[in-house]
């Protein structure tokens, strides 16, 4: 999907000529400053702006269909001006001879220091005035006189005659003298009419529509960066405008791979079983009893931290590890690393130290009693307090100062309670085929401990999104929990199987319309993995809020995904046209440089919700 800017036409001035080379020459760019000898008055572009200004994404006076949003936009891509204090670039606003001071400044970026006594009484000599030093580089270099009284007179205007003239000069034209009148109002023997008539034989302004030039005008900036980026473009002057921004379009949400949980609760709603819907995204897979490690226990990472205050709502015990004794009380625990010891602190102060300490709390499997819950600060992705109902906390020392905090609570009904994949009231037989997924994936990660975390899985997206009691309580009176624990209770030991192994149950929330196999997703063949139909996360009955979906990444934020200067064109390949998925991106610079990543890379360095990209188009 090739990406173009379609060139300006405007009232007074035409659009872009193509470049012929890269780079200004010398003669233009002398010409140029000295040009700001006659340039124009106006508010400046803020109090002391830098020497390279910022990119905005637009400018509210500048919008994308306004005549001179390429002449601007290329301006602002140069980092020759920021606009306005105000956040707009005040296009049409007469420019001063300070701003194009700045400006011309910025685009030749010499290396200068700025002299401690201001050649001109009307020009402070303070380094907080943004035009001071390329003012008094322009005069240094003899590239301007100022007035006979010593003033530089920087809030001066110039004409559009005035501005013919200069970039007649600028452009080094030659051009014979016009053999009529150019315009209507400029005669053949104006002062102007050699420069003018210039300026239309190339195509760099074509007057107004009523046959007039109006060359004693004021000219505005919007003007003049008009004219200015043509007139670079006339000298060489690479005059790409590439987009401020782009529009990427796309469908679903999540890896594409397995069941899409959209697609399920479309299916349920239309009448099929769990088991259906299982067999329609996993099929050669089937679903069969699991083996008695369902009921086994399994360790659940909860946060890496140096320090952890657990407490509960009624009474806690820590077991040092191999300890049989555990005195309870009431009140905060503080876990804390030293070395590889685990130090807990106990309300009344006295310390517990062991390689690895276990809290239990009453109503659970370790402690009879009456229920109750304990709160771990700052896990569910270190982004949550997390309340726990069932198993106890273990806490390990990780060798780096810090502490490895890890639930460890059996699978089936203690884990799998908590599991928050899918929203409670969707229909029992899609909270049903999610409790399966969610069980064959727990399983497939049972089998051996994570080194990095002691655990088997991580509360977080990294694995299933656990949040404890929460999900077992959702709702007055957990209304919603009970549907959920339902699901999981309904399920009991079943699990999807294949070749005799517990599959690998990957799901997601929503495709685009067509599920993505694994060797797309992550280059290997698993025969239950495959790319198939799923019209249903498109239907109404899914109420997919991801059915679409629009992105608006930055002209910087694609340039750093594709490792560009700048982005122009952009265009995708989707090898696998049955998943639709894409697979490689394209990107090219002003400069003709490419860069092609994957369309995983894509999504993740865009924060994308899937690689589904329908299109990708400029603003």
């Amino acid at each position: 999907m090739p990406i173009f800017i379609a060139p300006a036409t405007v009232p007074g001035l035409s659009g872009p000529r193509p470049a012929r080379s890269s780079g200004l020459s010398r003669r233009l760019l002398t010409v140029l400053l000295a040009a700001v000898l006659v340039l124009a008055a106006g508010p400046l572009a803020g109090p002391a702006a830098p020497a390279r200004a910022a990119t905005p994404s637009t400018f509210p006076d500048v919008p994308a269909t306004h005549t001179f949003h390429a002449a601007v936009t290329w301006m602002i891509q140069q980092e020759i001006t920021k606009g306005g204090s105000d956040g707009t670039f005040g296009v049409n606003e007469d420019i001063s001879r300070a701003e194009a001071s700045a400006f011309l400044f910025r685009l030749v970026d010499p290396d200068v220091t700025p002299p401690a006594v201001s050649p001109f009484k009307d020009v402070p000599a303070k380094q907080g005035w943004y035009a001071y030093t390329p003012i008094a580089w322009m005069a240094t270099e003899g590239i301007i006189n100022g007035y006979a009284d010593e003033t530089f007179r920087p809030y001066r205007s110039i004409t559009r005659g005035e501005m013919a003239k200069i970039l007649y000069g600028v452009a080094d034209a030659g051009a014979a003298e016009p053999s009529g009148a150019p315009f209507k109002d400029v005669p053949e023997d104006s002062s102007y009419a050699q420069y003018i008539a210039w300026m239309k034989t190339e195509g760099i302004s074509r007057g107004y529509a009523d046959g007039n030039f109006r060359p004693g005008r004021p000219i505005s900036r919007g003007e003049a960066a008009q004219l200015i980026w043509k007139v670079a473009g006339e000298m060489g002057h690479d005059t790409t405008v590439f987009p401020v921004s782009f529009a990427v379009s796309g469908s679903g949400w999540g890896h594409g791979v397995g069941m899409s949980q959209y697609g399920a609760r479309a299916m349920a709603e239309a009448g099929n079983t769990s088991g259906q819907i299982l067999n329609h995204y996993y099929r050669p897979a089937v679903v069969q009893n699991g083996p008695n490690r369902v009921n086994e226990n399994i360790r659940v990472h909860l946060v890496t931290t140096p320090r952890i205050v657990v407490d509960g709502t009624r009474e806690v015990r820590v077991r040092a590890s191999g300890s049989s004794q555990a005195p309870a009380t009431a009140g905060a625990v503080t876990f804390t690393a030293d070395g590889d010891q685990v130090v807990a602190t106990l309300p009344n102060g006295t310390q517990q130290r062991s390689g690895s300490m276990a809290l239990e709390w009453t109503g659970t499997r370790f402690w009879k009693g009456t229920a109750s819950t304990v709160t771990v600060p700052d896990a569910n992705g270190a982004s949550t307090d997390l309340v726990l109902r069932h198993g106890r906390v273990q806490v390990t020392a990780n060798g780096d100062g810090g502490l490895n905090v890890v639930n460890e609570l059996r699978m089936n009904d203690e884990y799998l309670y908590g599991v928050d994949e899918m929203p409670s009231l969707w229909p029992p037989a899609a909270l049903e085929a999610q409790t399966v997924a969610g069980r064959s994936y727990a399983l497939r990660n049972m089998g051996s401990l994570k080194p990095d975390c002691d655990c088997h899985v991580y509360d977080d997206v990294r694995s299933q999104k656990f949040t404890g009691w929460a999900k077992e309580n959702e709702g007055p009176g957990s209304v919603y929990g009970a549907r959920w624990k339902a699901a999981v209770d309904a399920t009991s030991q079943r699990v999807l199987y294949y070749n005799g192994s517990v599959a690998e149950a990957t799901y997601y929330s929503s495709s685009g319309g067509q599920t993505r196999g694994a060797e797309e997703q992550w280059g290997k063949t698993v025969p239950y993995l495959t790319s198939r139909p799923d019209p249903y996360s498109l239907q109404a009955a899914a109420n997919n809020p991801n059915r679409s979906w629009t992105s608006s990444p930055t002209q910087a934020q694609m340039a750093r995904a594709f490792g560009l200067p700048n982005v122009v064109t952009v265009a995708e390949t989707a090898e696998n046209q049955n998943s639709g998925y894409t697979d490689w991106i394209t990107a090219t610079a002003s400069d003709g440089t490419t860069s092609r990543i994957t369309g995983n890379q894509f999504r993740s360095r865009l924060g994308l919700k899937s690689a589904f990209i329908i299109a990708v188009t400029p603003r």
